[in-house]
């Protein structure tokens, strides 16, 4: 699998941009960040969009997205999430208010949007060779996680998360771990301000790290303040833990 770090920030301040991970040219992990970093041309290579939970961080390139696709003729889109999530989306976002209803607008044989509802717990095959699961985390809303299966092994994905258990339990029943992506999005002195916004620290984000049964696996960090970056890459580093180490924007991974 190749993932593209199109944005990995806890929100989007001059060069920092939200969150956005695009899998094998065609697959999101979060829509906080597309067409400000993709071309026209990789844009339409996207189908599929799976969003962790509703904040406008992780979901507001859906209508730029869909927008420019719809004016190039291109073929539609489908977000995946668990029910309530869309749900969500589809009151308060994708409306025909704050957002056109692009599930109501047909072009060539499709509409621009599709919803595909996850049930937690079940992989999804797509076209590509991968399938993912949505499993329940903790947020100060409805969120979930992902877990990206190939034919040699597991990624992790926590979208926005305070101290969970239950994805780490799923993750230690899985036979190969491949990687972690995993938020840490404040420093350790605003811990009461993490919990109150279920986020991570660097020191819970390390408690979270010892739930999960492989420990060789490399872990990148994504979700930082983009104020508090310098502090949380100390606190990183005086880990000293050579597995972790904090994303940046563009860079490509392969596992």
């Amino acid at each position: 699998m190749r993932i593209k770090v199109l944005g990995c920030y806890g929100t989007e301040f001059l060069q920092f941009k939200s969150c956005g991970f695009l899998v094998d040219g065609s697959v999101m992990l979060d829509a906080g960040t597309i067409v400000s970093t993709l071309t026209l041309e990789e844009q339409r290579g996207i189908r599929d969009v799976f969003i962790t939970h509703a904040h406008l961080d992780h979901i507001k390139d859906i209508f730029f997205l869909a927008n420019n696709l719809f004016e190039d003729g291109g073929q539609g889109l489908t977000i995946y999430s668990t029910k309530e999530i869309l749900q969500t989306l589809q009151q308060h976002f994708i409306n025909g208010i704050i957002c056109p209803d692009f599930t109501a607008i047909q072009q060539q044989d499709a509409y621009v949007l599709g919803f595909e509802t996850m049930r937690e717990g079940k992989f999804y095959p797509l076209d590509h060779g991968i399938s993912i699961r949505a499993e329940k985390v903790d947020h100060n809303i409805e969120a979930v996680g992902y877990i990206i299966r190939s034919d040699y092994g597991h990624i992790v994905y926590t979208g926005d998360t305070g101290p969970t258990d239950h994805i780490w339990e799923v993750c230690n029943t899985l036979d190969k771990v491949l990687a972690v992506f995993i938020e840490c999005s404040f420093p350790n002195e605003l811990q009461e301000l993490a919990n109150l916004c279920g986020h991570l620290t660097p020191q819970t984000m390390t408690l979270e790290l010892q739930k999960l049964k492989e420990q060789n696996c490399p872990v990148f960090i994504f979700h930082m303040k983009p104020q508090y970056l310098k502090t949380i890459q100390e606190e990183i580093d005086a880990l000293g833990d050579k597995r972790i180490s904090m994303l940046t924007e563009n860079e490509v991974i392969t596992l």
